[in-house]
């Protein structure tokens, strides 16, 4: 796990922080105007976590960028048809704007399932990225621009999970939304009864 003052996972995320506080998960390339807000509660927030996507030289592949990974996996969890794989996400730009690409493709692949499953043939190639047990954050704003395809069969999703439960890994919250602790906390062990949520 990489932590630093301010840890925090996703996109455009901000976090009341005291001014002072530097923010080394921010894209150096996000705009001064972006760098704070004013919430709904008339708090003024302060970024904390950013990426802009626009270095096309990136890799997600596993261990390859500090922010993200890209998984290398069939989604075998809610009746998943897709093989996510680390080449079906990249950072392009047509000139003007730079963004991250998952570019899901009706073309068939098959590998490793989750839970160890070998030969699990999935109808479709496409992406995800997870940061997790990269960042932790225990409360702000979360913001992010996306542009969506039409048509149906997607299933696009930004999801702020809890830390302890891991998306397509079924097993890693047993059956349940993933839930999280109220702190950030490296060693964190769970106690023999039910925890707090």
């Amino acid at each position: 796990v990489q932590t630093c003052a301010l840890p925090i996972w996703m996109l455009g995320v901000v976090a009341a922080v005291a001014a002072s506080e530097e923010c080394c998960w921010c894209d150096d390339d996000t705009p001064v105007h972006a760098r704070t807000v004013i919430g709904s509660d008339s708090q003024v927030y302060k970024l904390v976590f950013s990426d802009e996507f626009n270095n096309p030289k990136r890799n997600f592949a596993n261990g390859k960028d500090s922010k993200w990974t890209a998984l290398d996996i069939g989604d075998t969890s809610n009746k998943g048809a897709a093989f996510y794989l680390p080449e079906q996400a990249t950072v392009v730009t047509d000139g003007k704007v730079s963004a991250l690409r998952i570019l899901t493709e009706n073309a068939s692949h098959t590998g490793d399932g989750p839970e160890g499953e070998k030969g699990i043939k999935m109808p479709f190639k496409s992406a995800m990225l997870q940061g997790w047990n990269k960042f932790c954050f225990t409360g702000g704003i979360v913001e992010f621009r996306a542009k969506q395809p039409r048509g149906g069969g997607y299933w696009p999703a930004l999801w702020a999970f809890g830390n302890l439960g891991r998306a397509v890994y079924q097993k890693s919250n047993t059956g349940l939304w993933p839930w999280s602790y109220d702190k950030c906390d490296d060693d964190l062990e769970l106690p023999p009864s039910d925890p707090p949520q």
